[in-house]
């Protein structure tokens, strides 16, 4: 009995050791961001080990952690539930649960495991209520649409992953985006993803306004490591990329690289030098300013950063000249989550992707305006550009309010789609008739004063014979109208167009009395 405990012991001893040590590499694995390896790593410590309730626990907590790193919350849901029902201790569990419920929109169960994290942690958590405040702006955004139209563009999308539209400044009409679809010359699987490791294609409009069928990217920018996240300069001759190569050994290196186009051909790659990068960090996600002085970027959060993935600047004097020293954009834009895909436009406007701002779900796009001395106001676009999974890589056209954006959001053609949005115009016209409010005259020549809420004159005009007035005013605004005539009292007409987000037309009768 004795030996027959000593060898029982032994091997339990040696069973958990094994185990332990397999964690630990599955472990390594998650940190490297090659989440594809190391939910199969995760799944052979529950194959083999279906007793060790801990170790069974975390595997279940770190598979679901990585389907929801991955962008896909329907697997990340059972596997998130199994770590919970093996007694996972961490409270984190429920805060991602509730997050992965929201991204398939099951909005119920994502409100009960919010709530579970809060009472099972501190207020002075740093999540504490985000969850809660998640739900309500995602109520609040379906209720209050900001009325941009959004398609999905069929032919630029595939059954894989297509995302990360960046347009030719020049004319608009090539658009280049990345995508994991099946390219004969480089076929490479990804260890993060299990997809196939992506490259930069791109497709033209043709007379009739209509896409061509995308192509790969002509040049050695494409290779058999990853590609993608890339942007163009104002004049559309040199490219900005991410390159990602995976070493069994290493962490996954992501650096910037840089093109110049040669007719159709983009030759002349290099590295981007950026000073101050340790090797074991990745970066990507460029963003060039239209004078290419600065460069915008995502890195892993460094050098006093807030967490996840943080956005980065660097500047130069001028296009010839190295760039300077990273500087983080503060905590105004990053947060302990991650800050991803930033996209500068013309005006100095900001756009990027998060996932630790107040949101729908998932990565919502928000805009930054610069305020100046490093201040900005950051602003969530809102449904239905944003939706409860992740929205990302948006694109405008000019100044205009349109253009592209990729979103894994319900409906979609792939895992990850290139949608199209316009904000269509929106004519709101208040119009009407005075009247003597005793004999029922039509008055002429009635002022009528447009004022906004802060009583700053905004339009003015007269009735014509027939006592008519036609206004025609701005949505989302507020105003107060004053109808003045010779021995009349004033009337005041107040009217707010917030909310309205499609031309209408709004007829009130004013009577005036002596």
């Amino acid at each position: 009995m004795k030996y027959s405990f000593i060898i029982i012991f032994i091997i339990i001893f040696f069973s958990d050791v094994y185990g332990q040590k397999l964690l630990k590499t599955a472990d390594r694995e998650f940190d490297r961001e090659q989440y594809y390896k190391a939910i199969e790593l995760y799944q052979q410590i529950i194959n083999k080990y279906p007793k060790r309730k801990h170790i069974v626990a975390e595997a279940y907590f770190k598979i679901g952690l990585s389907y929801r790193k991955l962008s896909i919350p329907e697997y990340a849901v059972p596997n998130l539930v199994k770590a919970i029902e093996y007694k996972f201790s961490e409270p984190m569990v429920y805060h991602y649960l509730g997050q992965s419920y929201q991204m398939i929109m099951q909005y119920d169960s994502a409100s009960v495991y919010y709530q579970k994290f809060d009472r099972a942690v501190d207020e002075k958590n740093k999540y504490f209520g985000k969850g809660s405040a998640s739900l309500d702006f995602t109520f609040s955004s379906l209720k209050n649409s900001t009325g941009h139209e959004i398609k999905i563009i069929g032919r630029l999308n595939s059954p894989e992953n297509d995302y990360c539209p960046f347009l030719e400044p020049r004319n608009n009409k090539r658009v280049y985006f990345t995508s994991t679809r099946f390219a004969p010359t480089y076929v490479t699987v990804s260890p993060e993803s299990g997809d196939f490791c992506s490259n930069i294609f791109y497709a033209e409009k043709d007379k009739e306004g209509r896409w061509t069928d995308p192509q790969i990217l002509i040049g050695p920018v494409n290779s058999n490591d990853e590609e993608g996240a890339a942007c163009l300069n104002r004049k559309s001759s040199n490219l900005y990329f991410t390159r990602c190569n995976y070493d069994k050994n290493k962490d996954r290196g992501c650096r910037i690289y840089f093109a110049r186009k040669m007719g159709s051909y983009w030759g002349n790659v290099q590295e981007v030098e950026i000073p101050g990068i340790p090797d074991s960090i990745s970066i990507g996600h460029p963003a060039i300013s239209d004078d290419e002085l600065t460069l915008y970027f995502v890195a892993d959060s460094m050098l006093g950063g807030f967490g996840g993935k943080d956005i980065y600047k660097v500047i130069r004097a001028k296009r010839n000249y190295p760039f300077g020293l990273p500087q983080n954009l503060g905590s105004q834009i990053n947060t302990e989550h991650d800050e991803v895909h930033p996209y500068i436009r013309s005006n100095g406007d900001l756009y990027f992707s998060s996932d630790g701002h107040i949101g729908m779900g998932g990565l919502d796009i928000f805009v930054a305006k610069n305020l100046g001395n490093g201040k900005y106001r950051v602003g969530n676009l809102g449904y239905p550009i944003n939706s409860s999974h992740d929205d990302f890589g948006i694109v405008f056209i000019g100044m205009k309010e349109e253009g592209y954006f990729s979103s894994r959001r319900i409906g979609g053609m792939g895992k990850t789609d290139i949608f199209y949005f316009i904000k269509p115009e929106v004519n709101i016209i208040f119009s009407g008739t005075v009247f003597d409010n005793l004999n029922g005259e039509k008055l002429e020549n009635v002022d009528v004063q447009v004022m906004d809420e802060n009583y700053v004159l905004i339009d003015y005009q007269s009735t014509d014979r027939d006592g008519s007035f036609e206004i025609i005013l701005s949505p989302g605004k507020s105003y107060i109208i004053f109808f003045k005539a010779e021995n009349y009292s004033i009337e005041t007409f107040n009217l707010s167009t917030q909310g309205i987000i499609e031309s209408t037309q709004i007829e009130k009768d004013i009577f005036m009395k002596k």
